[in-house]
């Protein structure tokens, strides 16, 4: 009888034991990629944004986050997820997470611009979150103020949400942001409006982000800027450029401002991407 009840103590005792080591081990064996969403009250409606989770990932450490637009065009085996998981793997860069909103690319029916041939083009919801350009005075309920809630929904309720659920208590300087074309707009709109949430700042080929027209504090501590654009791009690109290099250099701030040989390019832009996240995030 004594043997038995030994047996069972045991058994129990080894039941237990797997069972505290399982909970004690919070890393994932490969990085992650996954769709993720919440409900922004903002814009009364759930959105998707994408997650990258490097590889050994655990609850318990503190990562840098890496936040973006344009999730839509991120698929599994995507530039972003072989990138990040090669300069990781290779010790360039240290483990980040990547988190990519999508934007609403639905038609906006009551809106269009005629194009010079008479050809009209349906803007989508995503041009009124991305571009700053009075929609309030739209009759449309759905466009009046998506600029604005679209840039509370990422400041005020996709970062929090995100570090909540990975027990990510942050601060502006393991921030990072990136944006392409009217994302990269968006993110000098947000980097103007609210300079404290993110500290670095990484914007190739910016259309839109009322750059000139904001109001450029002499009291604020701007976040970092690495700034790309294309010598076949628009002219008004450049302008910008130099425009925002002559304010940073007022303000006495850190930006790094490039004009690339080539146009509004994929191909440049992940070029880009490459070399200056590899330089910002590098291993120590």
């Amino acid at each position: 009888m004594r043997i038995i009840i030994g047996t069972f103590l045991i058994g129990i005792l080894g039941i237990l034991t797997t069972s505290c080591e399982s909970q004690k081990s919070t890393t994932i064996s490969k990085s992650e990629f996954f769709t993720d969403s919440i409900y922004s009250k903002q814009l009364s409606e759930y959105r998707k944004h994408n997650v990258y989770l490097p590889k050994g990932f655990d609850k318990d450490k503190k990562y840098p986050i890496l936040y973006a637009t344009d999730g839509n065009e991120i698929k599994e085996k995507s530039f972003y997820k072989i990138t990040l998981d090669s300069l990781i793997d290779n010790r360039i860069i240290k483990p980040i997470i990547l988190v990519v909103s999508h934007s609403n690319n639905k038609i906006a029916d009551s809106t269009s611009v005629t194009m010079g041939n008479g050809d009209k083009v349906y803007l989508q919801f995503r041009n009124f979150e991305y571009i700053n350009d009075n929609a309030s005075t739209s009759k449309d309920s759905l466009l009046a103020n998506r600029f604005k809630n679209h840039m509370l929904y990422f400041n005020n309720e996709l970062i929090s949400n995100v570090e909540n659920k990975f027990n990510q208590k942050l601060n502006k300087q393991n921030r990072y942001f990136y944006g392409v074309s009217n994302g990269a707009g968006f993110g000098l709109s947000l980097l103007n409006n609210y300079p404290t949430t993110i500290g670095t700042f990484l914007c190739f080929s910016t259309f839109g982000g009322d750059i000139q027209s904001n109001t450029w504090k002499q009291n604020v501590d701007y976040p970092k800027l690495y700034l790309e654009f294309g010598s076949k791009e628009p002219f008004f690109l450049k302008e910008d450029a130099d425009f925002l290099k002559s304010k940073y250099k007022e303000l006495n701030l850190f930006a790094e401002i490039n004009e690339y040989d080539g146009g509004h390019d994929y191909k440049k832009w992940n070029e880009r991407f490459i070399g200056i996240i590899s330089q910002i995030l590098a291993t120590e």
